[in-house]
């Protein structure tokens, strides 16, 4: 009796560790998803943020107890998903950055500046000295985005939430959402999705600065030899 009772907590954690991981791959693969059609719902809404959380809640919806019909999905949608997008998840856009509107952006008859999306081939390949991207690649909307994932298994999802906040301690790159996200018992998953621009890419405070991005969120700007 001793031994089990040394043995079974051990057990028992790893045992439900396993099918809290199952469910975390799993949610992974809608997260994955969700990037890109977030991506690829801003490509066609000039990257506003509305058009991609619906894509978003859209992707993930699946993973809240399934829908009888059409307007069931759509019920849950708005009702559950996208409300829980607001609460537990972030959409970052990391590129294209504010310094690619200076470097290449034009302005419409209203004054309002944008970069354009037609026939980049036919148009410079110049790097701009801000932003150090081309136009080509200033017109690639890059998405990241961080859903928390609840962690409902008993006892496994309580003990990676605390190993995670503990790494945190240990110099993980957790942020401070991230964190949040963990005390929650929500493990932060996150995914990036990149496609090109379907419509113009009007300015505005969605776009990040430059030097708020390191160099493995951005668009590499082409080596010059």
């Amino acid at each position: 009796m001793l031994e089990s009772l040394i043995a079974l907590p051990v057990l028992l954690v790893v045992g439900l560790s396993v099918v809290q991981w199952a469910f975390v791959y799993e949610a992974r693969a809608f997260v994955d998803h969700g990037a890109l059609m977030a991506a690829r719902a801003g490509a066609m809404e000039n990257a506003r943020m509305q058009p991609m959380r619906l894509a978003l809640a859209r992707a993930l919806t699946p993973l809240h107890p399934s829908a009888r019909n059409v307007g069931a999905f759509e019920t849950r949608v708005v009702s559950k998903t996208l409300p829980d997008i607001l609460a537990h998840a972030r959409i970052r856009i990391l590129n294209p950055t504010r310094e690619a509107f200076t470097d290449h952006g034009q302005r419409d008859r209203s004054g309002t500046r944008y970069l354009p999306f037609r026939d980049m081939h036919h148009q410079s390949s110049r790097v701009g000295p801000r932003s150090e991207l081309t136009l080509q690649d200033a017109t690639l909307l890059r998405v990241q985005v961080t859903y928390g994932y609840p962690l409902h298994v008993p006892y496994a999802g309580w003990f990676i939430a605390k190993a995670a906040l503990g790494a945190a301690w240990l110099g993980s790159n957790w942020d401070v959402r991230e964190q949040l996200m963990l005390r929650n018992n929500r493990l932060p998953i996150v995914a990036t999705a990149t496609v090109r621009m379907q419509s113009q890419v009007i300015d505005g405070n969605q776009f990040p600065k430059k030097d708020d991005l390191s160099e493995t969120n951005r668009v590499k700007p082409p080596q010059r030899s």
